[in-house]
């Protein structure tokens, strides 16, 4: 299943990558691209990935799911 999600906070490389190990540890996911310029994330996984599981997966950090 491919899920996309718009994120804010985005700023840098560093965020970029950050990011995509965030959300690669969520259960199912098997490929994260994180899209600096775009601010958004495209998630492959083998099971449909709501926002709430992002925003859980990037809690603690500055960066935020846009509904």
């Amino acid at each position: 299943m491919l899920t996309n999600i718009k994120l804010s906070g985005l700023t840098c490389p560093a965020c970029q990558k950050l990011t995509q190990n965030r959300i690669g540890k969520i259960f199912g996911v098997t490929e994260v691209k994180v899209n600096l310029e775009s601010g958004s994330a495209e998630i492959i996984a083998d099971r449909i990935i709501n926002n709430e599981e992002v925003a859980a997966a990037l809690q603690g950090t500055p960066y935020q799911v846009e509904s």
